[in-house]
């Protein structure tokens, strides 16, 4: 068996769980599992929000390889496909060239739900949550209106902007924009209301699941690093929406 085609089946399954919002320990276990499988000695691996590494011996000969994983986005079905091809190929049902052939495809699989469905989702979650902050009917229309507006800006910005906290900073303030006109033109909406529910899109609830994960499964640079992107989320929001909160004084 050929060790290239282990290392690469191995990095690509593991980087395909952590770009699409998986946990390092699933990373680094589904890594080590594939390579176990194939026949590899003294397998490590090891996998922080931004790189994999993975090490194992082969014929007498050791093989590393790192892979670095820059852009990351949530993606649950492709973690479920790939551990479904892990413990098929671990369980005899499929040999190693069909595990990367699938993986491949997994990788290149678009979304399952298009983009229009999820700005729609959005903006449902948003007026929703502004009901269940204690909003009324009037406020149902303008906070997913304002969550559309978030999600669209979060989405055009990340094509052009690479820096995390300045799109998520620039969507957060014209969400906010956006409530603040909508408050000034009917004065009876609450303005705190409709920029509860337009922030729900930036939410990092899965970063913060992930970091408490990661540090109970005893990774403690990744549980780390992941608590500190949410909590450079949190900021972002909190700064524009003290900006946006400054105009009302």
């Amino acid at each position: 068996m050929s060790s290239d085609l282990v290392m690469d089946t191995c990095l690509l399954a593991g980087s395909i769980i952590l770009k699409n919002g998986g946990e390092t320990y699933r990373t680094e276990e589904t890594m080590a599992l594939i390579a176990k499988a194939a026949g590899m000695d003294d397998v490590n691996s090891s996998a922080t929000p931004t790189s994999i590494i993975l090490s194992f011996r082969c014929s007498g000969l050791d093989h590393t390889r790192m892979v670095r994983t820059p852009k990351r986005t949530t993606n649950l079905n492709k973690i479920t496909l790939v551990n479904d091809v892990s413990r098929q190929f671990v369980g005899g049902k499929i040999n190693l060239e069909q595990a990367y052939r699938t993986l491949r495809e997994i990788d290149q699989k678009k979304q399952i739900y298009p983009k229009w469905l999820q700005h729609l989702a959005a903006a449902t979650a948003s007026g929703s949550f502004a009901m269940l902050a204690g909003g009324d009917w009037g406020s149902l229309v303008p906070s997913a209106m304002a969550g559309l507006i978030v999600n669209l800006s979060q989405e055009y910005l990340e094509q052009f902007v690479r820096m995390k906290f300045f799109t998520e900073f620039s969507a957060a303030l014209l969400g906010g924009l956006f409530a603040l006109l909508t408050v000034t033109v009917f004065p009876q909406l609450h303005l705190s209301i409709i920029i509860i529910g337009a922030m729900l899109p930036l939410f990092p609830g899965i970063a913060i699941t992930n970091s408490l994960r990661d540090l109970m499964a005893g990774d403690l640079v990744a549980g780390v690093s992941r608590g500190v992107e949410a909590m450079l989320t949190a900021v972002s929001v909190a700064v524009a929406t003290a900006i946006i909160l400054s105009f009302t004084r």
